[in-house]
């Protein structure tokens, strides 16, 4: 009698789950564009279809040519101009995501092969279907929802959509071309200067300061902030401010404590700048990190 077959089971190694998507549109800039500077507690990609565009995320500056695609991790401050002389098309993308594969994608941009601008390609021609059956796909339209409400009547949509990002993000940790950051002289200033709000995040440098750090003159190192984060120095500062304190609130400290080390005048004024920029109050962040 023939022995019976030992059947093994091989797990499944999730990489990467997306979770939850906030936006999902194709939009085209013309030459000159720029977008402001911003930040969010969730993933932003931006993908060049056609065009050139220059791109910052946090104090790393890039010059994206066609097929280039950045993402911007959560809390990251990012920003982008479109310098193309015939403008740019790009696709743009928010989502969370959970799985080892997250901390490898944070703070790149990468240059798609063939084989991975397919795969956007087999994306978009999917959302353009859906969108035409359900007569919601308007190519004027800029909303960052344009083509999530199948999300809301499609059983499989969300998955299918989630399934083909997934791909593409597993492709790029198998053979991924990383680019390199900007070597340009504004570039690299920008750099520096983040570099040093970063290690005196807990005191209130002055832009002269800033200035003699990266030796340049201060109306230039207002004008590199402008270009490339969009704000001014002051509320970029505040910005990395905010989000030192979510990190420290999240570690358990209390509000009062992050306060006083991030050096705001008051608990008070912390806390009104913290909801200014988060959306929520300081008390209710670190109640939700204690469960």
């Amino acid at each position: 009698m023939e022995s019976p077959m030992v059947w093994l089971a091989y797990s499944v190694r999730e990489q990467i789950r997306i979770t939850d998507m906030y936006s999902l549109f194709e939009v085209h800039y013309e030459n000159g564009y720029a977008f402001p500077g911003e930040s969010h507690n969730f993933w932003e990609c931006l993908y060049v279809m056609e065009g050139d565009v220059c791109a910052s995320g946090d104090e790393r500056v890039y010059n994206l040519p066609r097929g280039s695609i950045i993402f911007h991790r959560p809390l990251e401050l990012h920003k982008f101009i479109v310098n193309g002389p015939r403008g740019a098309d790009l696709l743009i993308f928010s989502f969370a995501a959970e799985g080892p594969l997250t901390s490898y994608l944070a703070e790149k941009v990468f240059q798609l092969s063939r084989a991975q601008q397919d795969i956007i390609a087999a994306m978009l021609s999917f959302i353009h279907a859906k969108a035409e059956e359900s007569g919601s796909r308007n190519p004027d339209a800029h909303s960052a929802q344009s083509y999530l409400e199948p999300f809301l009547t499609s059983p499989v949509y969300s998955q299918m959509l989630a399934t083909y990002l997934q791909q593409l993000m597993l492709s790029l940790a198998e053979a991924g071309a990383v680019s390199s950051a900007s070597s340009a002289p504004d570039a690299v200033a920008f750099r520096r200067a983040i570099s040093y709000l970063n290690s005196n995040v807990h005191a209130q440098p002055s832009v002269p300061e800033i200035a003699r750090y990266c030796n340049v003159s201060e109306a230039s190192i207002k004008r590199i902030f402008d270009k490339y984060a969009g704000m001014g120095i002051h509320k970029y500062l505040l910005k990395l401010k905010i989000k030192a304190a979510a990190e420290l609130l999240q570690g358990g400290e209390s509000v009062t404590s992050v306060a006083e080390q991030l050096g705001f005048n008051s608990q008070a004024y912390f806390s009104r700048a913290f909801k200014r920029e988060t959306g929520l109050m300081p008390s209710s962040l670190k109640a939700i990190s204690a469960q």
